[in-house]
C-alpha cells in the first residue's frame, strides 16, 4: 500500500518504566477484547514497537498511526481506571503515559475500521 511507507503522524516517547506498563495494558486489552477483530492486530503492532531499543537517554520512541494511538490510549486508560489506589505507583505511570497522548476528544474522533 502506498500509505504504508509514510511516517506515522505521532511518536509516543516512553521511559523504560512507562514502556513496561504500556505492554501490560496492551496485553490486558488483547485478552479482554479477543472478540473484536480489529483490536488484536493493532495492539500487537504496538507491542512489537515497544520491543524497540531506547535511545541513549533511555527513551523509547514508538511511532503510532491514528488507529494504533487510539488502541494504546484505550488500553492505558482502561488499566488506569481499573487499578485501585493501593496501586498508586502504577497509576502514576499510566497517568504519565496518558498525558503524553492527545486528549480524549481527539481519541474519540479516530475511527477504527
Amino acid at each position: 500500500m502506498a500509505g504504508d511507507s509514510l511516517e506515522p503522524p505521532f511518536h509516543l516517547r516512553l521511559e523504560q518504566d512507562e514502556a513496561g506498563v504500556a505492554k501490560t495494558a496492551l496485553n490486558l486489552l488483547i485478552s479482554e477484547e479477543a472478540h473484536e477483530p480489529p483490536i488484536r492486530p493493532l495492539a500487537r503492532e504496538v507491542l512489537g514497537s515497544l520491543k524497540g531499543t531506547p535511545d541513549e537517554h533511555g527513551i523509547l520512541s514508538v511511532p503510532l498511526t491514528p488507529a494504533q494511538m487510539k488502541i494504546t490510549h484505550t488500553a492505558v486508560k482502561l488499566l488506569h481506571d481499573d487499578l485501585r489506589y493501593e496501586h498508586g505507583d502504577e497509576r502514576a505511570i499510566l497517568r504519565r503515559i496518558l498525558d503524553k497522548l492527545p486528549d480524549e476528544h481527539t481519541m474519540r474522533a479516530i475511527q477504527i475500521d
